[in-house]
């Protein structure tokens, strides 16, 4: 079991370039991959999330929602809590109801706080049912409630300042997107 406080924007269509300069004008990748994930749509809740990674099924639940803040200048959105843990195999893979979903996905990660928090950036180009989407988000872990909520607002001041419009419009995790966009 792992937690996390994130916040995540999607917009629809290929990624704009500015959004692709900003991420570039950050420095080298870090990290960069592509991989399919089929996750269950959501019938009811945004608070509950379960995907399909390589065979392993995956659940992520929403554990706190922090309301829309500022985050940056031009960046804002809902701050989440999460918890994700890893089930196992998932045996035969379920149609009805679940969706695939393509990513190329870009990742930029820094450690803070010493040893005790880290924050990712990603950046990440999304196909489903044959549409594209980008989305980006900001992942903190750590040990402690506290240290997670430092190394978020320390990554948004660093990373998000120069970064295109944010908007809490287009701020929801993945549950609320998958809802929204295939429910």
């Amino acid at each position: 079991m792992t937690d996390s406080l994130e916040v995540r924007w999607f917009f629809r269509g290929p990624l704009a370039p500015e959004a692709g300069a900003w991420f570039a004008s950050l420095g080298p990748d870090v990290a960069d991959e592509t991989r399919t994930d089929r996750y269950l749509v959501p019938a009811e809740s945004d608070d509950l999330g379960l995907k399909i990674r390589e065979g392993t099924v995956q659940a992520k639940q929403r554990v706190g929602a922090f309301g829309t803040r500022p985050l940056a200048p031009g960046a804002r959105g809902g701050v989440e809590a999460w918890r994700k843990w890893t089930l196992g195999s998932a045996g035969t893979v379920p149609g009805e109801g679940w969706i695939d979903v393509a990513k190329s996905r870009r990742q930029r990660p820094v450690v803070l706080l010493g040893r005790h928090a880290r924050c990712a950036l990603e950046l990440s180009e999304l196909d489903a049912r044959g549409e594209a989407w980008w989305s980006v988000c900001l992942e903190a872990s750590g040990a402690s409630p506290r240290a997670r909520w430092m190394a978020l607002r320390e990554s948004a001041r660093l990373w998000l300042r120069t970064a295109p419009s944010l908007n809490e419009e287009h701020a929801m995790g993945y549950p609320a997107w998958l809802r929204r966009f295939a429910g």
